[in-house]
């Protein structure tokens, strides 16, 4: 279900998880790779998918296309270099079909967008809109429009946006929208995308979609002036941008940063509730708290702020523990299976070129160097293969996913590097666990793995503080995993 168009399905997909194999030899020599044409394999430049095409072949494996019954490898390549020609059309004639696909869409498109002002793109609108199919323009839903605009009451009144999302949540006000959102709850992030995006002033601003260097990127098209009934009056949407403009030159905000300030973000799990935990707190680093996603907004669990520098150092000064903790892979009955009668014909083969070489000491005086090295080397072979059947035969916990070791090793270069790379951190983590809970009751970050398996390594989090705003003593507090009703949820 990955694009092989732009070359993703070798980058995200299943066929990295094979190339991958491939560099750390789990494949071995002369196995098949089918597919159903070339067109599976990528549909990128031509010169792109011929490295990928060439870099499959040259490690040994056959490439069988189902369609037209075909068989490519090294040997067949040099036995036929027609082989190459028919392979080499195939991936252009892919290539310029995904092409002429994607020009006549973008075309398509351009018409579409031309006629903005007198056909709706589509009923697809804001939450405090819905289109009348019958006079073919959109209405406004007056209940909600009266929510958005209390927003920006309350933001030109001095309060922030998580200040008003949690006015909202605790007068459980309904949410709207399309799938009336993610978490359920009113959260700082909606608030500031009502408040800035232009619909509320009628105003539509249409996107395409650019490639550059590989990467997907929205490119912003001239605005749509009415295009939707305004809600909002456009002098109080300015007074809205010109606050921003003037918060984020004071705070120097809202500009691209290079790295992460938390390690952990869309990993950090509260041990109750298994809600995001989110980090608050000053500039400084070393003034940086977690907090369950629940307290965050006002709608239950703990409020309870954890110390998060304690839990960096754990990820970087003290990285090799949690490498130390990393669970063995468990080696499943067929795959074991397989490397036994792998080593098995292995040895059968190398057994036969043993024999047969030292025969060669019978029938010569004096045996050539090459074929002394070849003996040599056949030994070798033979003695490592036997080494790893048995350690198959009498440990196997031992016997480890290389990809894994190979990714953990990774791990600890980037964490103790100088300076640290915090972006890269990050996806590493990303690419090796599932979650991460942030245990503060015990003191400990709990792992989970994504090969299905789950550790635990000591952190220090004190102190931990229990923030009590003494203007909210009215409002209801809650226990550990404990969350307010669900809010109503409107539909469109």
């Amino acid at each position: 279900g990955v694009s092989a168009y732009r070359g993703r399905n070798a980058k995200d997909g299943a066929l990295r998880a094979f190339l991958d194999a491939i560099e750390l030899n789990l494949v071995p020599p002369n196995s098949y790779l089918l597919i159903e044409s070339l067109d599976r394999l990528s549909r990128d430049k031509i010169l792109a998918a011929q490295a990928l095409f060439m870099q499959i072949l040259q490690a040994g494996v056959h490439i069988v296309t189902l369609t037209d019954q075909r068989c490519y490898s090294l040997e067949s390549l040099n036995r036929n270099p027609l082989d190459l020609v028919i392979s080499l059309v195939s991936m252009m004639r892919a290539n310029e079909e995904s092409e002429v696909k994607s020009q006549r869409v973008r075309a398509a498109f351009a018409v579409r967008r031309s006629r903005l002002a007198e056909k709706p793109w589509s009923r697809r609108c804001p939450g405090w809109l819905r289109l009348d199919k019958e006079a073919g323009r959109f209405v406004v839903v007056e209940e909600r429009a009266d929510i958005v605009r209390g927003i920006f009451r309350d933001v030109l009144a001095g309060k922030s946006h998580r200040v008003v999302a949690r006015d909202l949540n605790e007068r459980r006000v309904p949410l709207f929208g399309h799938g009336n959102q993610t978490g359920k709850i009113w959260q700082g992030s909606l608030i500031r995308h009502i408040l800035y995006t232009p619909t509320v002033v009628g105003t539509l601003v249409p996107f395409v979609t650019d490639y550059t260097d590989g990467v997907r990127r929205l490119r912003p098209q001239p605005p749509v002036e009415n295009y939707y009934p305004a809600i909002v009056d456009r002098r109080i949407w300015d007074q809205i941008q010109a606050k921003r403009e003037a918060w984020v030159q004071q705070y120097n905000v809202g500009f691209p940063r290079n790295g992460r300030s938390n390690l952990l973000a869309g990993l950090s799990r509260c041990p109750f509730c298994d809600r995001t935990m989110v980090v608050v707190g000053s500039r400084y680093e070393r003034w940086r708290y977690f907090i369950c996603r629940l307290a965050y907004s006002g709608v239950g669990c703990s409020d309870r702020w954890v110390r998060y520098p304690g839990i960096e150092d754990a990820l970087t000064i003290d990285i090799d523990d949690v490498i130390k903790s990393c669970p063995r892979v468990p080696v499943q009955p067929e795959v074991r299976s397989h490397a036994l009668r792998q080593i098995t014909n292995r040895l059968r083969v190398l057994r036969r070129q043993q024999a047969s070489l030292a025969s060669e000491h019978a029938t010569l005086r004096r045996s050539g160097r090459p074929v002394l090295e070849a003996e040599h080397a056949t030994a070798a072979e033979i003695k490592r293969l036997l080494a790893d059947r048995k350690r198959i035969w009498t440990d196997r916990p031992q016997w480890q996913d290389l990809m894994l070791g190979k990714r953990l090793e990774r791990l600890r270069v980037i964490a103790k590097a100088s300076p640290l790379d915090r972006k890269e951190l990050h996806l590493m983590f990303e690419s090796l666990f599932t979650k991460v809970v942030i245990d503060w009751e015990h003191g400990q970050l709990v792992f989970h793995w994504k090969h299905g398996e789950t550790s635990a390594v000591k952190a220090l989090m004190e102190p931990l503080r229990q923030v009590k705003n003494p203007r909210r003593r009215v409002n209801p507090r809650y226990a550990p995993g404990e969350r307010a009703p669900a809010l109503p949820l409107v539909a469109r």
